[in-house]
C-alpha cells in the first residue's frame, strides 16, 4: 500500500490563518488524505524556529487536536504541521507549516490607555438606576419624582414594577416647573412590561433644559417605582459617564426619603473622531494594531481602514467583557508621518435613544472610547509603540446624531472634524479586554432595486427583492445643505415605506444625510454604525438633489456555510432556505430576533433552532462567544436572563427561555464532539438548574413563575394554557441535559440525581395535568392544546403506559380539530414533526409541513416571502424571526435522512423518508471528519442512494422493511428494492 499523502486544509480555530489568537488553547484540524487512526502535530515558533510543543502520536480518527503544550507567549507567531497515521499504520508527510499569531494575551502587555472626547453635561444620559427598595402607591396615590436637565431632553424612563400576574394600568407625565405637563403616557399590561426601565414617556420636540417632575398615578392595580432610600457620595464628574440625577422624591406631592430610579436621554452629543500623528524614523517590517473602540469602531491608517469589518466589536456585557482585534497594518506604515484615526461608533456601549429595554440606562454606559495600540518593527528589528493616550486629538465627527433603534445623521456639510482638543484619559470599562473569538461583521453582498416607484419624485421607494438586514449605499449631489431622509422598512403601507417601533422613541430606522457645502459634488454616503431590517427603502428629498446607484449593503458575521438540503417537495426546500436566510440577517455578534424592532439576543429564539442552524453554518466560534455573554449574565445564584446580553432588563429565570446555556452547549458538542464545550460550561448550566429546581421545588416541582411559555401559538400570544405547563416541561429537560453533560464527563452519580430531578419535575406534571378520561394532557378551563402533549412525547416523560393513548390524542387532534395544521408556538412547533416521525406518522408531518395556508410555512411562502415571520398570524410585526424555522431539524434528519447518532458525527444512521410526495432528497454537510453527502431517489421497484462518507464515521443505512446495513466509508452508490423480499445489493 503506497504512503497516504499529507493532509490537506488545516486549520486553527476553524481558520485556515488565524491572526490575533486569545489564550485558550487553539484546536487544530485538517481533513487526511484516507483514513487516520492517528495524528502527530508540531508546533514551532516561526522567528527561531524552536520546538514549542510535539503531541506525539495520538490515536484516533477524528482530525482535530486541542494544543496542550507549554502557555503560548503575547504577540508571537507560531507554525504548524500535521501528519496522519492511516488505519493500516502508515505515515504521511509533514504538512506544509501554517501560521497562527497570538495577541496580547496578558493585561500587562498593554500599555495604552483608554481615552475619550469629554463631553459637556447637557448631552450626556442623566440617570438614577440604583436602587434598594420600591415605593408602592394604589389608585388613591402618585409617586413622583424632580429633575434638573441642563440640556434638551426629548424622553423620560421611570423604573417601574408590578406584582407578577397583576395587572395594573397608570398615567405617566412631565410636567416642567410651572405645573404644565410637556408629555404623558398611559401603560398597563402584566408584570412582564412592567420590567426595568420598560415604559418611557416620548417628548417631542425635545424639552428645553429646567426644572421638571416625573409622576406615575396608577388607573388601575398597584404600582412600585424602585428607590434608592440610601444614596451614596456623588461622583466626581469624569466628563463622559451618565449625569446623576438628583431631586426631590414625592409621594402625593410631599417629599419623601430616597430617589426614584429614572433616566432622561438628553440630545447627544456627535460621535467623536479621534487622530494621533507619528514619525516612522525606518523602513516597516511588521506590525500590528491591537485595538477596539466602544460601541463600535473603525480605525484608519493613513486614510486608508484597516479591515473590511463593520459594526466591530461585538456586543457584550461590556463591564464583564470587552473583545478586540489585532489588525496586521504592515502594508499600510510608512518611512515619515504617519496618522492613525479612529472614528467611533455608540452601538450598545453608548447607546441613546429610550427603548423598552433601557440599552441606554445600562450601568457601562458613557460616551464613545477606545483604546489602541500599534506595534511595529524596523528593519533592524526594533520595536516601537504608538499607544491611545492624552496626546492623541479628539473632535466632534460629521456623525451628528447615532440612535440605536432610529439612524444615522451625517452632516456632510461639517468640512473636516473639528476643533481638535486633547483627548482625556478615562477609567477602563470594568470588562476584561480578550481577544475577539468569533468572526467579524462584513459587508456580504451588494443589490440593486427590482423596482423603482417615482424615481423623480421626492420621494422615491426602492423595493430591493427580498429582507436583508444591512443598510444603503448611494451617490448623493445637489445644493449644499439639503438634508435627505432615508427610510427602511420590511412592507409598504399606502405604497410608502412602514415602519413603526412601539417599542422605541423616535423614528425607526430612519438616516438622515445633510449634502456637503460645495455646491454639485457628488458623495457616496452610507451609514457607518447602524443597521436595519427592510425590503423597501423611501428616499425624501428636497428639489434639486439626484440619486444615482442606490445599492442595498448586506451585512452579518462572517460565518461559514457547511451545509446544504432540497428535496422534491417545494414547500420543505423553501422552509429550510428561508430559515438560513432570516438567522443570516439576524446574526450581528449574536443571534437576535429581528433586526428592526429588538435587535436583542432571545435566549429561546437561537436555542430553539441550533440543530437547524449547525446544518447551514460553522457556529463553533461564535455561538460559544454567546455562551460565554451567558456567563457574563448569569446572576450569583444562577439564574440566567430572558435576552443576553442585557442592559437589566429581563433578568427573572425562564425555564423555557434561559434553558439556553444548557441546550447551546450540547448541541455543539454534538455536532462538534468537543468534550471541552462541555467542560466549559458545565458549572454555569449546573448553577442554572439548582436554581430553578430550588424554585419549583415549593411547588412540588412545577414552575409557577414567571415564563413566556409556547409564545405565539396561533391567535395568541401567552398560550391559553398558560405558560406553567411549557415551563415545567422545559425544566425537566434543563435537568434532562445537565444529566447529560454528567455522563458524558464521567460524573455517574451526578448523572443518576439529575435524572431522577427530571422525573420529578416529570411526575409533577403528570399528577396536575393527565386526564385519564381523554387519555392525554390538558390544563383545566382549555381545550386540547398540542404542545401540552407534544412536549411530554418528545421528552420521554410519559409513563409507557400512556404513550399509545397520549400520541393517539395528538393524531386525533391533528386529524380532526386542526385538519392537518399544526397549534403550537415557538415551543411546541419544534418537536411536534419529529414526534410524528418517530412515532410512525411521516404522512402527517408532511402535511404540516407543506400545508399552503395558515398556520403553517407554506402561507409565507404563497405570499412570496424570502424570510420567516414572527407568528403564523397574518398581522404578524416581524417578518425576519427564525426561531419557527426550528423544524428544519426534522427536514434535514426525517425528510433526508441524515441523522447523527453520535457525538461529532462519528455515528451516522441514512434512512429517507417513505412518502410518496418526496420522492427524492440530497443533504450535505461539513463534518469534522470531512464532508458527508447524501441524494437519494425513489421510484416504484427502487431506492436509489448516493452517499460519500468521510473516513473514521460509522454509517448504517436504513430503508422500510430492510435490516440495517453498514456504508463503507467513501463514495456509495447503490440501488434497494423497496419491496423487502427483492433481492437488492450494495
Amino acid at each position: 500500500m503506497s504512503t497516504p499523502t499529507a493532509p490537506q486544509q488545516p486549520r486553527v480555530n476553524g481558520y485556515d490563518r488565524l491572526l490575533g489568537i486569545g489564550s485558550d488553547p487553539p484546536v487544530f484540524s485538517w481533513v487526511p488524505q484516507g483514513g487516520q487512526g492517528a495524528a502527530e502535530i508540531s508546533v514551532r515558533e516561526e522567528a527561531d524556529g524552536s520546538v514549542v510543543w510535539e503531541s506525539g502520536r495520538i490515536t484516533g480518527a477524528k482530525p482535530e487536536m486541542r494544543y496542550s503544550g507549554p502557555a503560548l507567549t503575547s504577540r508571537t507567531s507560531y507554525t504548524w504541521r500535521v501528519r496522519s497515521v492511516s488505519q493500516t499504520g502508515h505515515t504521511s508527510p509533514w504538512s506544509p507549516d501554517h501560521r497562527f499569531e497570538t495577541a496580547l494575551l496578558t493585561p500587562q502587555d498593554w500599555t495604552a490607555h483608554w481615552i475619550s472626547r469629554p463631553t459637556e453635561p447637557s448631552q450626556r444620559v442623566l440617570r438614577q438606576i440604583d436602587s434598594d427598595s420600591i415605593a408602592w402607591a394604589d389608585e388613591v396615590s402618585s409617586l413622583a419624582q424632580t429633575f434638573i436637565c441642563e440640556g434638551p431632553f426629548r424622553s423620560v424612563s421611570p423604573g417601574l414594577v408590578c406584582a407578577l400576574g397583576k395587572p395594573v394600568s397608570a398615567t405617566i407625565s412631565v410636567a416642567d416647573a410651572s405645573g404644565r405637563v410637556v408629555a404623558s403616557r398611559d401603560v398597563d399590561g402584566g408584570a412582564f412590561v412592567w420590567d426595568r426601565f420598560t415604559h418611557h414617556v416620548e417628548i417631542d420636540p425635545p424639552a428645553e433644559p429646567g426644572t421638571y417632575t416625573v409622576s406615575v398615578r396608577s388607573t388601575a392595580g398597584r404600582i412600585g417605582w424602585r428607590t434608592l432610600f440610601h444614596p451614596g457620595d456623588t461622583p466626581l464628574d469624569d466628563g463622559v459617564s451618565p449625569v446623576p440625577l438628583r431631586g426631590t422624591a414625592l409621594r402625593d406631592g410631599r417629599p419623601e426619603p430616597g430617589i426614584r430610579a429614572l433616566g432622561v436621554d438628553t440630545v447627544p452629543a456627535p460621535n467623536p473622531v479621534f487622530q494621533r500623528r507619528f514619525d516612522v524614523p525606518d523602513e516597516v517590517r511588521s506590525a500590528r494594531l491591537y485595538a477596539v473602540g466602544l460601541g463600535y469602531g473603525r480605525f484608519e491608517v493613513n486614510g486608508v481602514d484597516v479591515t473590511e469589518a463593520v459594526l466591530d466589536p461585538a456586543p457584550t456585557a461590556y463591564d464583564r467583557t470587552v473583545l478586540y482585534r489585532a489588525h496586521d497594518v504592515t502594508g499600510l506604515l510608512h518611512q515619515g508621518e504617519n496618522t492613525i484615526t479612529a472614528h467611533l461608533g455608540r452601538g450598545f456601549y453608548a447607546a441613546r435613544g429610550a427603548s423598552t429595554w433601557g440599552w441606554h440606562l445600562a450601568p457601562w454606559h458613557r460616551e464613545p472610547c477606545l483604546i489602541a495600540q500599534l506595534e511595529y518593527e524596523d528593519r533592524h528589528g526594533n520595536r516601537h509603540m504608538v499607544t491611545s493616550d492624552d496626546t492623541w486629538q479628539a473632535a466632534e465627527s460629521n456623525l451628528t446624531e447615532e440612535v440605536l433603534y432610529g439612524g444615522e445623521t451625517s452632516d456632510l456639510s461639517r468640512e473636516g472634524s473639528g476643533p481638535w482638543e486633547p483627548a482625556q484619559v478615562v477609567a477602563a470599562p470594568a470588562g476584561a479586554l480578550r481577544p475577539a473569538p468569533l468572526p467579524p461583521e462584513v459587508r456580504s453582498e451588494w443589490g440593486t432595486p427590482i423596482a423603482t416607484e417615482h424615481p423623480d419624485a421626492a420621494t422615491s421607494v426602492y423595493d430591493f427583492g427580498s429582507i436583508i438586514a444591512g443598510r444603503v449605499r448611494m451617490r448623493l449631489t445637489g445644493p449644499p445643505g439639503e438634508t435627505v431622509t432615508v427610510r427602511y422598512g420590511e412592507y409598504l403601507r399606502d405604497s410608502r415605506v412602514f415602519c413603526e417601533n412601539v417599542l422605541v422613541a423616535g423614528q425607526a430606522q430612519t438616516d438622515h444625510v445633510v449634502l456637503p457645502a460645495e455646491s454639485g459634488q457628488p458623495v457616496c454616503w452610507e451609514p457607518q454604525f447602524s443597521y436595519k431590517g427592510f425590503r423597501y427603502v423611501q428616499v425624501d428629498r428636497p428639489s434639486g438633489v439626484t440619486i444615482r446607484d442606490i445599492e442595498a449593503v448586506r451585512l452579518h458575521t462572517d460565518v461559514e456555510r457547511v451545509g446544504e438540503f432540497a428535496c422534491a417537495e417545494e414547500t420543505l426546500t423553501w422552509t429550510d432556505q428561508a430559515t438560513a436566510r432570516t438567522f443570516l440577517n439576524n446574526l450581528h455578534g449574536l443571534p437576535t430576533d429581528t433586526p428592526v424592532y429588538e435587535k436583542n439576543g432571545w435566549t429561546a429564539d437561537a436555542h430553539l433552532a441550533t440543530e437547524t442552524l449547525l446544518q447551514h453554518y460553522d457556529l463553533r466560534t461564535t455561538f460559544a462567544k454567546w455562551l460565554d455573554d451567558h456567563v457574563d449574565a448569569q446572576d450569583p445564584d444562577g439564574a440566567v436572563p430572558q435576552i443576553v446580553p442585557t442592559p437589566g432588563w429581563g433578568r427573572a429565570p425562564d425555564p423555557a427561555w434561559s434553558a439556553s446555556i444548557a441546550l447551546i452547549p450540547w448541541n455543539l458538542y454534538r455536532e462538534y464532539g468537543d468534550r471541552e464545550i462541555l467542560r466549559r460550561y458545565f458549572a454555569p448550566v449546573r448553577a442554572l438548574t439548582d436554581r430553578l429546581l430550588d424554585l419549583a421545588e415549593p411547588e412540588g416541582g412545577l414552575w409557577t413563575g414567571y415564563s413566556w411559555g409556547d409564545w405565539l401559538a396561533p391567535g395568541h400570544e401567552f398560550a391559553p394554557e398558560g405558560s406553567t405547563p411549557t415551563a415545567t416541561m422545559m425544566l425537566g429537560r434543563i435537568a434532562q441535559r445537565t444529566a447529560d453533560f454528567s455522563a458524558a464527563l464521567g460524573d455517574t452519580e451526578l448523572a443518576r440525581a439529575y435524572r431522577e430531578a427530571s422525573q420529578r419535575v416529570f411526575a409533577a406534571y403528570h399528577d396536575a395535568y393527565y386526564d385519564p378520561d381523554s387519555g392525554s394532557y390538558r390544563a383545566p378551563g382549555t381545550g386540547y392544546r398540542q404542545t401540552m402533549n407534544v412536549l411530554p412525547l418528545a421528552f420521554g416523560a410519559v409513563p409507557a403506559e400512556h404513550i399509545d393513548s397520549v400520541f393517539r390524542s395528538l393524531l386525533t387532534d391533528v386529524t380532526e380539530r386542526t385538519a392537518g395544521h399544526l397549534d403550537c408556538g415557538a415551543i411546541g412547533v419544534k418537536h411536534l414533526l419529529p414526534v410524528l416521525s418517530t412515532h410512525g406518522r411521516h404522512d402527517l408531518a408532511v402535511d404540516i409541513a407543506t400545508q399552503p395556508d395558515r398556520p403553517g410555512w407554506g402561507a409565507w411562502r404563497r405570499a412570496g416571502s424570502h424570510t420567516l415571520h414572527e407568528h403564523w398570524d397574518a398581522d404578524a410585526r416581524s417578518h425576519e424571526h427564525f426561531f419557527l424555522g426550528s423544524t428544519g431539524t426534522w427536514m434535514h434528519r426525517f425528510v433526508a435522512g441524515l441523522r447523527p447518532t453520535g457525538a461529532g458525527w462519528s455515528t451516522v444512521d441514512i434512512a429517507p423518508l417513505p412518502d410518496p410526495r418526496v420522492p427524492w432528497a440530497r443533504i450535505g454537510h461539513r463534518t469534522p471528519y470531512g464532508p458527508i453527502t447524501l441524494e437519494w431517489r425513489r421510484d416504484d421497484t427502487a431506492w436509489h442512494i448516493d452517499t460519500t462518507i468521510p473516513h473514521g464515521v460509522r454509517a448504517r443505512l436504513i430503508l422500510p422493511g430492510h435490516e440495517p446495513a453498514s456504508l463503507a466509508p467513501g463514495r456509495q452508490r447503490c440501488e434497494v428494492a423497496t419491496d423487502a423480499a427483492s433481492e437488492h445489493h450494495m
